[in-house]
């Protein structure tokens, strides 16, 4: 029993790990779109190696754990949490990891884009992604149910983003592909509140073993 607990704690650090990982480069990602910073870019570019590793490596624990102790349902529940949430995580970094290669593409084509819907898009959906982190973490579901207002933000902004771009386009057609790029970081950052979105619904059952949907249903891949 004291192993299978060691266990799971390296499974929720591991996890922790990864989810604090993920936010960082989503920020980076945006800062470096947003100063055109190439280097800090490529530093995102670099750590989604790590990414992957801790994927491949909790998935390889969390068998093990399931395999070697076979756990009661709550241990169970917890390790199947685990499971999935790591996909929605390697997710966000690969959507981190796409918005660093667009910063690299746009540096060399400036165009007239306000960045305000973009820097709070990246806000909200890294206080999203700490905040399941967090709540897995801790075991605690509080505030959980307040991701579908924050999901509602997030497909506000999207829209002004690429409503403001297609203006943009039809003014400068010379910058279609630029703003496209604009367009589609805009997505990616959506994107992330919905996977968000899928990881507190999976930690309110881990918790409470209730089903709750939140946000739109939107597709997350």
């Amino acid at each position: 029993m004291r192993r299978l607990l060691q266990d799971l704690r390296s499974v929720t650090t591991s996890v922790t790990e990864m989810g604090e990982l993920v936010a960082s480069m989503l920020e980076d990602a945006v800062d470096a779109l947003l100063k055109s910073d190439t280097e800090l870019a490529e530093q995102v570019l670099e750590r989604y190696d790590r990414v992957a590793f801790l994927d491949s490596m909790i998935e390889e624990e969390a068998m093990r754990i399931l395999i070697l102790y076979q756990p009661m349902a709550s241990d169970m529940r917890f390790v199947a949490t685990a499971m999935k949430i790591i996909t929605h995580l390697e997710r966000i970094g690969k959507y981190s990891k796409n918005i660093a290669k667009a910063s690299i593409y746009l540096k060399d084509r400036p165009v007239i884009f306000r960045i305000d819907e973009v820097l709070d898009m990246c806000e909200v959906a890294v206080e999203m992604v700490r905040g399941v982190v967090n709540a897995f973490e801790t075991k605690n579901i509080e505030g959980l149910e307040d991701y579908n207002s924050l999901d509602d933000k997030l497909d506000i902004s999207r829209i002004k983003v690429i409503d403001g771009n297609i203006q943009h386009m039809r003014d400068d057609p010379t910058s279609i592909e630029a703003y496209t790029y604009y367009i589609s970081v805009a997505k990616y950052l959506e994107r992330v509140g919905d996977n968000a979105c899928k990881i507190a619904e999976k930690i309110i059952y881990m918790v409470s073993g209730k089903h709750m949907e939140i946000g739109d249903d939107k597709s997350t891949l």
